[in-house]
């Protein structure tokens, strides 16, 4: 019999370098995670606001936007809309090549300047601070393993080439976001768990609440994030002042596509289409509470929800073919006809009219119609009520909506009994049968 092989004594260190860098990225992530916080409250900005602006801090004689973009790694589109708005502010100024419209150079202006000193000068304290919190050996640790792990990425190879550059802007790949989802706060909308509800709120009222690449992105990620969150029975989504969402920003979205390539517009085109698959695939019943416009992809996160609940006044249109696009966009051309029926379907994608909120309510597409400004509290109220069902049994049910589209009445028949069966196993099965024989209401708990 041979002997068990010996275990390498390096394993142990290994697995002590991995702890510090894990250690490293968390204390990373928690770091910047407090300046984005502190950033908001204090200079109610953002952390690629500041980024910017230290970009432009650093060259006084202003920079070319597309260097811009490329300095600070993110699209061509992302740092137009955030020029757009600074420029507003009459924190930058900008300058257009009568030659060529898109050779912007940009710079900080006096304000601006003055704005961002004293930004920089509070970020400074603030980055003393938290990287003061760690003890001295935590902080020598880290420092030695990454010097360590930085140098040992390449050891004696040739750098890496740089991949030629497609054409046209990028998008950046946001990393998925994990449950638990207690505490979490998005960089692109707001978020807050209550009483089992999550609360998903779209927030640029300025602007009606569009949508850019990274909200999508993270949009996708928080949808996929639910599928393992235990403390949410349902969601409401929503938008703040007074709109649901007019669509992708004209701007951060709908001018950068029309420079890029056929790659980076089909990766586009399939993480705006994955928001929708996410939405379908979390179990937790997605309510949608709709005031003023819903338009664009606005039009179809909702269409994607499970119930939606407008508010007097509201208007949907799915305007894609108002810019020159098809209206088979994110599963529109699959599940509005669903919803609403062939013909309807057919005129909105069509002829991209808006849809009023009674015309809504009758064709199917709304489930409730109330009074201006109470659509959220409409459809918390449905949440609720979600919240105190059986909540695997209404996952099961939401599953089989979704999958008996793609079946035949025998094979749904099937996989319904199938289905039924599992929760007739649950705990909430006997509960129901218990509180009815004592003639009370059934008080599930979700198992």
């Amino acid at each position: 019999m041979n002997a068990a092989p010996e275990i390498p004594a390096e394993i142990p260190a290994h697995r002590s370098e991995l702890r510090l860098w894990l250690r490293l990225l968390t204390t990373a992530n928690t770091i910047e995670a407090e300046i984005r916080r502190r950033l908001r409250d204090r200079f109610n900005t953002t952390l690629p606001r500041f980024d910017l602006m230290a970009q432009l801090e650093r060259a006084p004689d202003g920079i070319q936007l597309g260097e811009l973009s490329r300095r600070m790694m993110v699209s061509n589109g992302n740092v137009t809309g955030l020029v757009e708005r600074l420029a507003q502010e009459e924190l930058i100024d900008r300058q257009v090549s009568e030659a060529d419209r898109r050779a912007v150079q940009v710079r900080l202006t006096p304000q601006g300047r003055a704005v961002f000193t004293e930004m920089a000068r509070a970020h400074a304290d603030w980055i003393a601070e938290l990287v003061g919190a760690l003890d001295q050996a935590e902080q020598e640790a880290l420092s030695t393993q990454l010097s360590a792990l930085k140098a040992s990425v390449r050891p004696g190879g040739p750098p890496t080439q740089p991949k030629p550059k497609r054409q046209g802007g990028k998008m950046r790949r946001q990393n998925a976001i994990a449950a638990p989802l207690e505490g979490f706060t998005p960089q692109h909308f707001g978020f807050a768990i209550q009483d089992g509800i999550a609360t998903v709120t779209l927030n640029r009222p300025e602007k009606k609440n569009p949508l850019t690449f990274e909200s999508y992105a993270e949009l996708r990620d928080t949808f996929r994030a639910l599928r393992f969150e235990e403390s949410v029975t349902a969601v409401v989504i929503t938008g703040a002042g007074g709109n649901f969402s007019s669509g992708g920003d004209v701007f951060e979205i709908i001018e950068p596509l029309t420079t890029m390539g056929a790659a980076d517009l089909h990766a586009f085109t399939t993480m705006t289409g994955d928001l929708v698959k996410e939405m379908r695939a979390c179990p937790q019943p997605v309510v949608a509470a709709v005031e003023g416009v819903c338009a664009g992809a606005g039009a179809i996160i909702a269409m994607a929800s499970d119930l939606r609940v407008a508010a007097a006044g509201a208007k949907v249109a799915f305007l894609f073919n108002r810019v020159g696009l098809a209206g088979c966009d994110m599963g529109a051309c699959a599940i509005l006809p669903r919803i609403i029926g062939q013909g309807r379907a057919s005129e909105l994608l069509y002829t991209g009219r808006f849809m009023s909120a009674e015309e809504g309510e009758r064709w199917g597409f709304f489930n409730r119609l109330v009074p201006a400004g109470e659509s959220l509290g409409a459809a918390r109220e449905t949440a609720r009520a979600l919240v105190q069902g059986p909540a695997y049994a209404n996952g099961l049910t939401k599953r089989m909506l979704h999958m008996e589209w793609a079946m035949g009445v025998d094979a749904a028949i099937d996989a319904e009994a199938m289905a039924q069966a599992l929760c007739m196993k649950t705990q909430d099965f006997r509960r129901a049968f218990e509180a009815f024989a004592g003639k009370m209401k059934p008080v599930f708990e979700g198992n």
